[in-house]
């Protein structure tokens, strides 16, 4: 069984302080876009962005199912593919819940913590404040690679909106960001084209689809299935009452 490591990527500002002050009115106002610059650390091998939900997201419950899909070719012909599938809640308070085959974390803003639930009926308990916080599963990730040496040639992004269209039942609003690695960079041969593709919904305040396709990682896709609006149950916000919590 792989192993899945849940994470919480927290942000100091909340969701409307999030839009970047720069760039064109249309990259103004879609913050959901934002991707790793490979840019950013010129000597860095970037990995492929990691998708979740963002929150919390008050008066818009959801439950739905996470897909994610990773295929990669290597030069010997050989493919490696991962498949996951876990399942999220949301309710109108703004909490989220993400479950896995290895546990189940919990983002609490109403009480500020965030808890972490393993498979062994123990839990951990951590302050997470009320900020915005994007929450995912991460797996099938490998380490970074660094490259030394004189100052690279700067990456460049292109950032396209896309005819809206309806993605599992809810409309949603597109766009496609295509950055170009020049030669050179990351010890590269030739360009390289990453293309990040994302669809948002503005209603239920969610990503619904996205794919990365990167000649280093090959394609990466996350998409929010078996969406539904009906409140979840309470109950999976709380703690269940026989679990003890662990350090």
């Amino acid at each position: 069984m792989t192993k899945q490591i849940l994470i919480l990527i927290a942000a100091c500002m909340p969701i409307a302080a999030q839009i970047p002050a720069t760039g064109n009115a249309f990259q103004q106002k879609v913050w959901w876009l934002t991707t790793p610059d490979p840019g950013s650390a010129p000597n860095k091998l970037a990995l492929p962005p990691i998708d979740g939900q963002t929150g919390p997201v008050v008066g818009k419950p959801v439950s739905a199912s996470e897909v994610r899909h990773n295929e990669q070719r290597l030069f010997d012909g050989s493919r490696i593919h991962a498949d996951e599938t876990e399942r999220f809640y949301r309710d109108v308070s703004g909490r989220m819940r993400i479950e896995t085959s290895t546990g189940v974390m919990i983002f609490d803003p109403v009480a500020g913590f965030t808890y972490e639930l393993t498979d062994r009926k123990t839990y951990m308990k951590y302050p997470s404040g009320k900020s915005a916080v994007t929450i995912a599963a991460l797996a099938h990730r490998s380490s970074a690679h660094s490259w030394k040496g004189k100052p690279k040639p700067e990456p460049t992004t292109l950032t396209e909106e896309l005819t809206p269209q309806t993605v599992n039942g809810v409309y949603a609003r597109g766009a496609r960001v295509t950055t170009t690695i020049p030669a050179g960079t990351i010890g590269n041969d030739n360009d390289l084209k990453v293309v990040n593709e994302r669809w948002y919904s503005d209603d239920l305040k969610l990503l619904l689809k996205s794919s990365n396709s990167d000649p280093r990682f090959g394609l990466t896709t996350y998409e929010l299935t078996n969406i539904s609006q009906t409140p979840p149950d309470p109950a999976l916000f709380q703690i269940p009452p026989d679990y003890t919590e662990g350090h």
